[in-house]
């Protein structure tokens, strides 16, 4: 079999494709949240602000994405949207007034979305036999990444600063993940792959099912509680008095779980009930954010963010087989709805309050509890 038609061969491809833009998404904002407040000279609810422009992009762009699909080859896709999230890095280094990181972060989830919305379709189509597991795997690099890559970006500020940061982010990615794009593809001649291609179901038809807007709801609610821990981390750990290197360790317990939960629960979804297994996490992530304010000690708050990575995690990979055809749209609740309900509705309340984090953490905790009630009403 030659090299670039091998299927593992083209999967390990996709891992790395997908790696840089998970990255950027959920670890390059945490570690700069508290350098962008004080650099520009800005309030927390600015700051949530970033995470909102984010996922507003990927809103948009994975309705787009799958249906550019229909007409566009999907490694093409893959590739424009990987080598553009490189790029914005090198422009979020140049970056003189916060609306120059909204942009940069807009442009990011926007991007991000053309990477991850053709690799989940390719691989679910190549894989069918064990498509729990490989979405996992997926998942795993896409949302663990930030947890091998904070630590990283935290050294490289702290020791090289802002600039060499973010031109070294996207030099890596175009090395490491934008080169390999172009070879994701199923084998086989062009025939095979217009047969592969997704097939999706009339907008109308959509909006009548019951289970689309169950859903729905649970990824504007979990999303948003789920998201807004990587932000709230920079400023939880300021009001704690923990230093930069200190606190990644909590940002590094939830992505750590943010990419394992993707794994668990994917392969966890192949036997048993993805409702129940979405259930118990939320439930988990909802304990751990009540929990959270009552504690000063480093270690077991980020013993408890771990549950709310989990849990975001467990969103992403158990919900996608659920409604396969329908997830580009479900994915509207989470780029429009969860960025604004969470990180920049938090951030108001945190300004409003003097940083009261009991009341934003317990209201996350709320919609967990919400989340894991409604989940229930969703069928496949």
């Amino acid at each position: 079999m030659p090299f670039f038609a091998n299927k593992k061969i083209i999967f390990i491809f996709g891992c790395l494709t997908i790696f840089f833009p998970g990255a950027f998404v959920f670890g390059f904002p945490g570690v700069m949240a508290s350098e962008w407040q004080a650099f520009f000279h800005v309030n927390k609810a600015q700051i949530g602000r970033v995470m909102f422009f984010i996922l507003a992009g990927t809103g948009f762009s994975m309705v787009l994405a799958g249906k550019l699909q229909e007409k566009i080859p999907s490694h093409f896709i893959i590739f424009i949207g990987s080598f553009v999230c490189s790029i914005a890095m090198i422009f979020v280094g140049q970056a003189a007034v916060i609306e120059h990181v909204y942009i940069w972060a807009f442009m990011e989830g926007f991007f991000c979305g053309f990477v991850y919305i053709p690799c989940l379709t390719i691989f679910q189509k190549m894989f069918p036999e064990n498509k729990g597991l490989i979405i996992g795997i997926l998942n795993l690099t896409f949302g663990g990444s930030a947890a091998v890559m904070s630590p990283v970006f935290t050294w490289l500020l702290v020791s090289k600063g802002y600039v060499f940061i973010s031109n070294f982010a996207a030099v890596i990615s175009i090395v490491l993940g934008t080169s390999f794009a172009l070879f994701i593809r199923i084998p086989g001649n062009e025939k095979d792959q217009a047969k592969h291609q997704l097939s999706t179901l009339p907008v109308k038809k959509i909006l009548r099912m019951s289970s689309f807007w169950f859903l729905w709801f649970v990824w504007a609610l979990a999303g948003a509680a789920g998201i807004s821990l990587i932000v709230l981390a920079s400023s939880f750990r300021a009001q704690l008095g923990y230093g930069i290197t200190q606190y990644v360790y909590r940002l590094t317990g939830f992505n750590v779980l943010n990419g394992m939960g993707r794994l668990i629960c994917g392969r966890l979804s192949n036997k048993y009930s993805k409702q129940k297994i979405l259930m118990t996490v939320f439930l988990m992530a909802s304990l751990a954010y009540f929990l959270m304010p009552q504690f000063t000690d480093l270690y077991i708050i980020s013993f408890l963010a771990c549950f709310i990575g989990l849990s975001f995690g467990a969103l992403f990979t158990v919900s996608a087989p659920l409604v396969t055809e329908v997830f580009g749209l479900v994915f509207t609740a989470y780029g429009f709805f969860a960025g604004f309900l969470g990180p920049w509705v938090s951030g108001i309340i945190l300004d409003i309050s003097g940083s009261n984090f009991q009341i934003v953490f317990s209201l996350f905790g709320v919609f967990y509890l919400i989340s894991s009630m409604l989940i229930f009403g969703v069928k496949k």
